[in-house]
């Protein structure tokens, strides 16, 4: 059953001293997919400033702006409304063998690799001790909440994999990270994906605050989505974003600032069951 989402995502730069100009890039807009639907898109910036607008490499809707007005304060403001289905999946049968056809790992070569986020690490466990990659999956999504607490505040958006796993505690990027490090170290193509996690009852026109969230995307036959950071399946709670190889790829406001000794950052979202 398709689910409507009104989804609002702020983010406020409060400076020390007057900035000059600024430069951002936006990824903030959802998807268009077969089982999500975008309605309708609005982003406002205060200073006001022109939005260009264009698809990434990795498909990922960017808005970008420049601020050249001197301010000390700095808005953004995405108010989307989506409608999400659960995830349709097709066959995904492959074996190990599949996964080490040559064509498939050229094609897929960016979710193969190593990245600085994603680095090696060395899992008390072996994925391919499963007997199929989808039994890998499986085992993996509910081994993943066994090895990392989830702890607000142990790490940071510059965190890479091994750091969360030395400490055993980290958010959904963490845990996005280290499964994308164990899956492609066993030869599953594997990507980031980001968005946002409706955490309410389901009761329509009920308000839940919460913010951005990750999850993974394997490839065995198809893209199988799962959520590592908390088990449940990706279905019509989750608004998808942004893929990529991983949180660099999909950051949803990153960019440069001449001046301003020091700011201060607010970000706040807040998801809406519409229907």
């Amino acid at each position: 059953m398709a689910w409507r989402l009104s989804v609002t995502h702020s983010t406020s730069f409060l400076y020390e001293s007057e900035v000059s100009a600024s430069f951002n890039e936006a990824r903030m807009t959802p998807i268009n997919t077969p089982d999500q639907f975008v309605i309708s898109h609005d982003l406002k910036v205060n200073p006001f400033s022109t939005i260009f607008s264009y698809i990434d490499y990795f498909g990922t809707a960017v808005k970008s702006f420049d601020v050249q007005t001197p301010h000390t304060y700095l808005e953004i403001v995405s108010q989307s409304l989506v409608e999400t289905n659960i995830p349709t999946v097709g066959n995904l049968s492959a074996t190990w063998d599949d996964l080490m056809d040559e064509k498939l790992t050229d094609n897929l070569r960016e979710y193969l690799a190593f990245t600085p986020l994603v680095n090696l690490i060395t899992p008390p466990f072996n994925l391919k001790m499963q007997k199929t990659p989808l039994d890998a999956i499986q085992f993996l999504s509910t081994e993943m909440r066994q090895q990392i607490t989830y702890a607000p505040g142990s790490t940071s958006v510059y965190s890479p994999a091994s750091e969360a796993w030395e400490k055993r505690a980290g958010v959904c990027q963490d845990f996005t990270h280290a499964s994308l490090s164990i899956l492609r170290a066993a030869g599953i193509p594997a990507r980031y994906v980001s968005g946002y996690l409706y955490n309410g009852s389901g009761e329509i026109g009920e308000e839940v605050i919460g913010e951005s969230h990750s999850w993974v995307e394997a490839w065995v036959g198809h893209w199988l989505p799962f959520d590592p950071t908390n088990g449940n399946p990706v279905a019509e709670d989750h608004v998808l974003v942004a893929r990529g190889r991983d949180y660099h790829d999909v950051s949803p406001l990153k960019g440069i600032f001449s001046g301003g000794r020091g700011r201060k950052v607010d970000v706040t979202v807040s998801l809406t069951r519409i229907a």
